[in-house]
């Protein structure tokens, strides 16, 4: 797991997040010089944007959570 810390907040960067009005943001896998993830609206033409300013422009940022699947109950079962 990748994450990324911005103004206190702990960003999963291997998920994908909302943005206030429903756009779905990805991250590239790439980083800016100063090692600011580059997001990227989904679908989209335009190019990456650094984390920050997309939680600037477009935020507060909501991570999109991943269905819960039988693999992972499997899982917890067994952990038990």
């Amino acid at each position: 797991m990748s994450t990324y810390l911005h103004d206190g907040i702990v960003f999963d960067l291997g998920v994908p997040h909302l943005d206030v009005t429903g756009v779905e943001w990805r991250w590239t896998g790439a980083r800016t010089e100063t090692g600011e993830p580059l997001m990227q609206a989904s679908p989209s033409d335009s190019a990456p944007i650094p984390l920050p300013d997309v939680y600037a422009m477009h935020g507060p940022l909501i991570p999109v959570l991943r269905p819960i699947t039988a693999a992972m109950y499997r899982q917890v079962l067994e952990a038990s």
